[in-house]
């Protein structure tokens, strides 16, 4: 599933910002979005193990990985590129599992190659966190 604030026709999943305080659309107009255009692509087993992962940055017609000119970019020690996008892709485990006595775990941000890491200096730094 591809996941953004993008309405064109690679997105699943259209996601937009809420502002707080605001009384409809009009009032969030004027706000620029933290959410990326092709914020992430969430893939999902449908057999055993049932597994399902989360990678930052959106995908071309040509399923090539397309990131803005401000991301983070980076190459591995075995060559490959890695990046982050430009607002970031944060996801949090909750302490407790999903329960009702959940509390709020840490937040880490994903990358392009589904990688995680502590959270950088500002949501749009060029450089990454620590990998976890």
């Amino acid at each position: 599933f591809q996941i953004g604030r993008s309405t064109e026709s690679p997105i699943d999943f259209v996601v937009t910002d809420t502002v707080p305080g605001s009384q409809s659309n009009l009032d969030t107009q004027s706000v620029q979005s933290t959410i990326s255009r092709f914020a992430c692509r969430i893939i999902c087993e449908r057999s055993p193990p049932f597994t399902a992962r989360i990678y930052a940055a959106g995908f071309d017609s040509s399923k090539n990985i397309f990131l803005g000119e401000k991301a983070a970019k980076w190459k591995t020690s075995d060559g490959q590129m890695d990046g982050l996008t430009t607002n970031g892709v944060l996801v949090m485990h909750p302490r407790n599992g999903f329960t009702e006595d959940s509390k709020p775990g840490v937040w880490r941000e994903i990358s392009v190659c589904g990688n995680v890491f502590s959270l950088r200096e500002t949501r749009s730094a060029q450089h990454r966190g620590k990998k976890v």
